[in-house]
């Protein structure tokens, strides 16, 4: 042997050893990314299927009602057992809660899109108008809070606190957008800003109800007519 191979000896047997737990790790990496592809695989079908459930609840709330709302359906639906809604939600409410969490943040979300996008309180007015338009989905649904507000005595406290936030998210983005209109004149005849959210979410929310109950949505243009009519084109000076 060597004097050379007798000092890079111990180098050497230190490299292989250096070699063999690399490769002993890269082995244990394949299996532990085996045992856990499965059920990382499963929880993303988990949240999924939840979304899955939430899209098949929320058309059949705004096309059905509350009261008729059934979980059986909503779990023949979206091919599970219904028993397996459970794994998702703990309750009918609870679904129901998670539904219109998210249908709420949709809206809001609009709002603040519109009051970034339109500088006219007209044009943020006719924005609103033709978005609650939207929801009928040509008349075979319905705003989500007009369904619940029908039933709101049956409601959990939490479905109903919800609501209020919702109605009061509105009616102080309405009122804010006719307190605009008096400023800016692109929308006539205002008289008390407040009074006049009221009394246009009120109108929006029964001509959505007419519409839906008929499936017609000249029904929701007719009803709302005379409030778009109200915003004008070019601001008078």
């Amino acid at each position: 042997m060597s004097p050379l191979f007798s000092v890079l000896r111990p180098t050497l047997t230190i490299g292989r050893l250096v070699v063999n737990e690399v490769a002993n790790l890269r082995q244990d990496i394949g299996v532990l990314t085996d045992v856990l592809h499965y059920p990382i695989k499963m929880l993303w079908g988990r949240m999924s299927k939840k979304d899955e459930i939430m899209d098949a609840a929320e058309r059949a709330l705004r096309k059905d009602g509350y009261s008729d709302f059934n979980l059986l359906k909503i779990a023949n639906e979206v091919g599970i057992q219904k028993s397996s809604l459970y794994h998702h939600f703990a309750s009918k409410s609870e679904l129901v809660s998670s539904v219109f969490k998210r249908f709420s943040s949709q809206i809001f979300a609009f709002l603040d899109r519109t009051t970034q996008s339109e500088d006219r309180a007209g044009d943020r007015l006719l924005a609103y108008i033709l978005e609650s338009r939207e929801l009928l989905n040509n008349g075979d649904s319905v705003c989500m809070s007009v369904v619940l507000n029908l039933n709101r005595g049956g409601l959990d406290s939490v479905i109903k606190n919800d609501l209020d936030l919702f109605h009061d998210t509105n009616i102080a983005w309405l009122k804010d957008t006719f307190e605009l209109g008096l400023r800016d004149g692109s929308i006539a005849n205002i008289a008390n800003p407040a009074t006049e959210a009221t009394a246009s979410l009120s109108l929006i929310d029964g001509a959505l109800l007419m519409a839906h109950a008929h499936q017609d949505l000249t029904l929701y243009d007719n009803s709302t007519a005379l409030l778009r009519s109200r915003i004008r084109e070019t601001v008078l000076s």
